[in-house]
């Protein structure tokens, strides 16, 4: 589906325990993306803008794109409470049907998704997001150590699954039952921090198929490389 000529998005989810490669891999997806916005509680993330209150960031990406779209690239990462969640993914729709209609791509991430939300439920704006904004062009990248505490809904909707190395049995048979995959597989993945060696899966859900590979490091710079699709 497209609105206002812009090629619908994609939701990636990205699952994977702490220094596993998560999120320089969704840095690696943002390349090609003028326009981003991240739920960074952790200020892990460079960005244009850093924002630490609704009402910033309600100025910021509603009132003042509200009025023209922005003519240079920007990134803007919110450091708030986590209480802020549910009101970020509203203003966060707002941002991206606006953007949509000016003929822009875009990109959100959500970093550790399971802080903020539940298995049982997705929270309401979040899941309106999840649910009704890829037809308006953005692509959702969905972050999270514990994919068995977070919500259903990212993952059960994801175009594109990424699992890196997963510590608890849970997490990994949660990952074998919602891709798919082998769980000798996911059991196997490794994240070796002194050779910077970063095993991951990749699963594209649409097409059926997924590919191992891994992510190193050369001249402190991350290469990923993938090997060829096997069917799941």
């Amino acid at each position: 589906m497209m609105v206002n000529n812009i090629k619908s998005g994609k939701l990636t989810a990205i699952i994977g325990s702490s220094r596993s490669g998560k999120t320089q891999f969704a840095l690696d997806q943002l390349k090609p993306f003028k326009f981003v916005l991240i739920w960074d509680i952790e200020e892990q993330y460079k960005c244009t803008y850093r924002v630490r209150n609704r009402i910033d960031l309600f100025n910021l990406i509603c009132v003042r794109i509200g009025k023209k779209c922005p003519k240079k690239a920007e990134r803007i990462a919110y450091t708030g409470s986590l209480n802020d969640f549910n009101t970020f993914c509203q203003f966060a729709f707002w941002w991206v049907r606006k953007m949509g209609g000016y003929g822009e791509q875009t990109a959100i991430v959500f970093e550790e998704t399971a802080d903020v939300t539940s298995p049982a439920k997705a929270p309401e704006h979040y899941g309106i997001l999840l649910r009704r904004s890829l037809k308006y062009g953005v692509h959702l990248f969905c972050i999270t150590q514990r994919p068995a505490e977070s919500d259903k809904t990212s993952i059960g909707n994801a175009s594109i699954v990424h699992v890196c190395r997963l510590s608890l049995p849970r997490d990994r048979k949660f990952a074998a039952d919602a891709t798919g995959i082998d769980r000798e597989i996911i059991n196997d993945l490794r994240a070796d921090q002194d050779k910077g060696h970063f095993d991951f899966v990749t699963a594209d859900m649409g097409r059926g198929h997924y590919s191992l590979g891994y992510l190193n490091f050369k001249n402190q710079k991350p290469i990923f490389k993938s090997l060829s699709p096997t069917p799941i």
